[in-house]
């Protein structure tokens, strides 16, 4: 199914835009004007940033000819209710994905691959004061077109290799406003229980991964989603872990 069929069109979610040659990070950009004010669906988009950075401060490659866009939102949600939005996150940007034919599979949990290589990431960070949510500012980067840096090639994919075809940046930029937007949506009104089966629909299977769990190291396959949008972890005993939180590193061979 074609995006044209689907007649989405993004609402809210990029009312207001400002478009960056170049930045630091797009999310601390966003960031500040959340503090600043700045209303829900304000999008800030850069064609290059020179720190970008994924969960953790872990360091996004971020070359021309990718989108980085950071967003600000002011969603009506208790701050214990933002992390999973990451997932609902994911669902729109893999269906964005999909729309140009490429195979794109969610990792949780923030992580689209395609062929076992990453192609995009989701960064969701929360503004509170005094326990109450103030704002989420909700990163995505995605690798478009031209070529990957010699660091992240072996592991990254861009969207046009993975589709095949060269990629129309604006358009693209356009599909994913849209299925990211319905997503959220549907998360801010019907809560995680509408997300975990979406997300399963989509995830990377048979995958072997190592995580942490109560502070010792796991090494398991990915059995899909707890209630909570926690990670399932199945080991060689047939064991189920959760994985509430951390990094999941995918392995080889798979399950």
């Amino acid at each position: 199914m074609t995006f044209e069929a689907l007649h989405l069109k993004a609402r809210w979610l990029g009312c207001q835009r400002i478009d960056l040659e170049a930045c630091g990070s797009t999310n601390d950009e966003a960031a500040r004007m959340a503090r600043a004010g700045a209303k829900h669906g304000t999008i800030v988009i850069a064609e290059q940033q020179t720190a970008g950075r994924g969960r953790d401060g872990r360091v996004w490659q971020s070359p021309e000819g990718g989108v980085y866009m950071s967003a600000v939102l002011r969603p009506p949600m208790a701050v214990i209710d933002v992390p999973p939005m990451t997932l609902a996150i994911g669902i729109g940007l893999c269906e964005a994905v999909r729309t140009t034919g490429a195979p794109a599979v969610l990792k949780w949990p923030n992580d689209l691959l395609v062929s076992d290589r990453k192609l995009a990431g989701v960064l969701v960070e929360a503004q509170s004061q005094g326990g109450k949510l103030e704002a989420v500012v909700v990163g995505i980067g995605v690798n478009i077109n031209g070529e990957l840096p010699p660091a992240v090639a072996e592991t990254g994919i861009t969207l046009a290799e993975a589709a095949g075809t060269t990629i129309d940046r604006s358009e693209f930029l356009e599909r994913m406003l849209a299925h990211v937007e319905r997503w959220i949506d549907r998360y801010v009104s019907v809560g995680i229980e509408a997300i975990i089966p979406a997300w399963q629909d989509r995830m990377a299977v048979g995958l072997t991964a190592r995580a942490t769990v109560d502070g010792a190291p796991l090494i398991g396959c990915v059995a899909g989603l707890d209630s909570d949008g926690s990670l399932l972890l199945r080991d060689e005993d047939g064991n189920v872990h959760r994985v509430r939180s951390g990094d999941v590193e995918v392995l080889r061979p798979a399950c």
